[in-house]
């Protein structure tokens, strides 16, 4: 399944982010064949000609919504059994939520466009924002499994608010 440029399903809320497409569509390919429909979301062209930034975490897996706390536990699974998934998938350091944007600033206002446009300028550093705990960090590439996932909170499994 290709990824779709700029349309968003409205059944759909976002589940986990990648930089790369192959990474985006194994993980997608993985939920689909344990009977979880998703779908990819490319966000490549929002981050380069609206944000005019380099695109990062801009593939996005979405889900449908009753089916997000056990896609949840799946991608968990993915990132214990293969190591490789935990350095491609972005996750939240506090709370363990793969609900993850980068940069931090809002795709639903003007004015944080405007952010951006000055965080390309060196006026704000851009960060990860965890939508479901609001903890920002550096975009860093994980070498293992996100610590908060071993023991995951139950609260991991609540999609965040749109």
């Amino acid at each position: 399944m290709e990824a779709e440029p700029l349309t968003k399903s409205a059944d759909f809320i976002d589940l986990a982010c990648f930089d790369g497409h192959y990474a985006a569509e194994y993980c997608r390919a993985e939920l689909e064949k344990r009977g979880i429909e998703s779908q990819i979301y490319d966000e490549r062209n929002v981050q380069t000609f609206v944000f005019l930034t380099q695109p990062k975490a801009s593939y996005k897996v979405m889900v449908k919504g009753a089916d997000y706390s056990r896609a949840v536990e799946l991608l968990i699974e993915f990132e214990k059994a293969d190591p490789q998934v935990a350095s491609l998938v972005y996750s939240c350091p506090e709370c363990g939520s793969f609900a993850v944007e980068y940069p931090q600033f809002s795709r639903k206002f003007i004015t944080p466009l405007f952010m951006e446009w000055m965080s390309n300028l060196g006026v704000f550093k851009k960060l990860c924002y965890c939508r479901k705990c609001h903890a920002t960090w550096p975009r860093t590439v994980r070498k293992g499994v996100n610590a908060k996932h071993h023991h995951p909170d139950s609260s991991v499994l609540v999609p965040p608010p749109a």
